[in-house]
């Protein structure tokens, strides 16, 4: 039989073929830092203690998926490596928009001036370089989530009812930033591109608030970059909790993918979609801290019995694994994929 590589077998998965067995991912990496005498903030701190770490797990715990290391500190510690004010010498921070009046003043920072944006770009392209043999998948934030940083989460659903042009003001400078942002980092060749917007969850806002605040900018932002990716990269999305009411809606985006988080029902997102985007997900991340073997077992065995048939599933958690979590839950992980990954047809 055919030796699949990781990135193999990814691509079957969006032609809706079959390999060996039904790809995976394990974001294991800060984790596994631990196992090195470091930390996890050791890893999200320094991009080359990231790749150190995340080679030694690619080997004692395979994926078929290298999640593109990224300093977090950059993209959410601060943002004044991608937003500025165009006549204040302050630094543009979180809670920046505070006094509202400060968005006519501010402007997003360019993939070719942000030391974040351009951190981001040199990332893919090394992981590209560094883990041939498996599909690549970095994150960037979205346009909600990134407005929250700025104004507040709370405070910017009281800003939908109190004063919705300036959300929607907010959301085309953050729609802009995303676009150009998302593009250069795509453009390198990574595998797919995930845009994370975990704030634009119905566990936060109303599917109305979805529809009307949130769906038309990531409509534009996918629609665009469909356009002017030239590498082949997949686009996908990812946001947090549940999603069952707009599941359709995110049908209607455009995206080759979608990140299914364990609140949201993997049976329903299959029934909708019909395979028209590969589903990545839906395994609760907190089995892996909490979870027995036999539970984590049961947990693949039902994503992979629900959405396995047809091909065009990734098994996943659906959002980040605790940072506390034993290695040994991810050791029953992979075990269980071993022996329940296999395709009836192959």
């Amino acid at each position: 039989m055919k030796q699949y590589t990781g990135k193999e077998r990814g691509e079957a998965a969006f032609h809706r073929e079959y390999a060996d067995r039904v790809p995976y991912q394990l974001d294991f990496g800060p984790q596994y830092s631990k196992e090195m005498g470091m930390t996890p903030q050791d890893y999200f701190g320094n991009l080359d203690t990231a790749y150190r770490v995340m080679a030694e797990q690619l080997k004692a715990l395979p994926s078929d998926v290298a999640v593109v290391p990224q300093n977090l500190f950059v993209w959410w510690g601060t943002l004044s490596n991608l937003f500025r004010y165009k006549t204040r010498s302050e630094e543009v921070t979180m809670g920046g928009l505070k006094d509202k009046t400060a968005l006519a003043d501010m402007e997003y920072i360019g993939p070719e001036e942000s030391p974040g944006v351009n951190q981001a770009v040199q990332s893919c392209q090394r992981a590209v370089a560094t883990f041939e043999d498996k599909a690549t998948r970095p994150l960037l934030p979205g346009p909600f989530s990134g407005a929250t940083l700025l104004r507040g989460t709370e405070q910017l659903v009281f800003d939908v009812t109190d004063d919705p042009e300036f959300v929607h003001q907010l959301m085309r400078l953050m729609t802009e930033a995303t676009k150009a942002w998302a593009l250069a980092m795509a453009q390198t060749g990574v595998t797919a591109l995930v845009v994370g917007d975990p704030q634009a969850s119905l566990s936060v806002i109303s599917p109305k608030i979805y529809r009307e605040f949130v769906f038309p900018y990531h409509k534009e932002i996918f629609d665009h970059l469909k356009q002017s990716i030239s590498t082949g990269t997949y686009v996908g999305l990812h946001i947090c909790g549940y999603l069952d009411p707009i599941m359709e809606d995110l049908l209607s985006l455009g995206i080759d993918y979608v990140e299914l988080d364990a609140p949201s029902s993997l049976k329903r997102m299959v029934e909708v979609s019909q395979k028209k985007v590969v589903i990545r997900g839906n395994i609760g991340a907190e089995l892996f801290l909490e979870g027995t073997k036999e539970q984590i077992e049961q947990a693949v065995k039902d994503c992979i019995d629900t959405a396995g048939e047809g091909s065009a599933y990734i098994l996943s958690t659906g959002c980040q694994i605790p940072l506390d979590t034993p290695i040994q839950s991810a050791r029953y992980y992979a075990e269980a994929v071993a022996n329940y990954g296999r395709y009836q047809s192959s």
